[in-house]
């Protein structure tokens, strides 16, 4: 069992695509612990596995504790298959402790945050700086991943990257680059504005460095923390 993450709007959903393939499944932001979002957990599994007995959907809310519990369920229940999950900002830094104290392997996804900030937010972000914050929340717990990627690498070297995350993984991950677009579940495409590009079927490099040109002024904020990350300010 295995977690992917980062903060919104950074690849994470790309990745997860590419994890999933035979004998992996990793799941888009399943929300085990959230009544309300938890139809991109268990349902899916049983509509992968029908023949496979799980638990059933709870209307209560779990803590993550026991969201974490539910998943090692299913995760046994599927074996021989791998299991993954993805999540961001918060909730992927609150399912790294336990993944990581259980000894399971954690891989986070990051990303120039002024390239994340060029098309317009959903509400609940905040702006500008919402954005930034969950950037910087997950950065400075850097030191509990198992590895952290770029998502620039993931576009630009997607086999050397996907082989540095198989490693890290301990699975054996194939180079995958392209996909059918009509295998592309629903719960991979919200919001539409920002993942419709899984529709095309490959890898796109055209959402890197796109700030520079975009005709958008950032925070001195918005450029300290993308220095901080290792992005060039120019």
């Amino acid at each position: 069992m295995f977690l992917i993450g980062g903060p919104a709007y950074c690849g994470t959903t790309l990745l997860t695509l590419m994890l999933n393939q035979d004998g992996v499944t990793c799941l888009n932001e399943p929300d085990f612990h959230n009544p309300e979002q938890s139809h991109n957990g268990l349902p899916v599994l049983q509509q992968l596995y029908p023949g496979k007995d799980f638990p059933q959907r709870t209307a209560d809310a779990l803590s993550y504790v026991e969201a974490f519990a539910l998943m090692q369920r299913c995760e046994r229940i599927i074996e021989p298959d791998h299991l993954g999950f993805k999540f961001c900002n918060r909730p992927f830094v609150e399912f790294t402790r336990l993944f990581r104290n259980a000894g399971l392997p954690v891989v986070a996804i990051i990303r120039d945050v002024r390239d994340a900030l060029v098309r317009p937010l959903l509400p609940y972000i905040n702006g500008e700086a919402g954005l930034a914050r969950e950037y910087r929340y997950v950065w400075d717990h850097r030191s509990l991943y198992s590895a952290v990627i770029r998502y620039e690498d993931l576009v630009y070297e997607p086999a050397s990257t996907i082989a540095a995350v198989s490693v890290t993984l301990g699975i054996a991950l194939k180079d995958r680059q392209s996909w059918n677009p009509e295998e592309v579940s629903e719960s991979m495409l919200y919001p539409q504005d920002r993942h419709g590009a899984l529709k095309a079927g490959s890898i796109s490099t055209d959402r890197t460095g796109i700030w520079r040109d975009c005709g958008k002024s950032f925070s001195a904020a918005t450029h300290e923390l993308a220095r901080d990350m290792g992005y060039s300010e120019s």
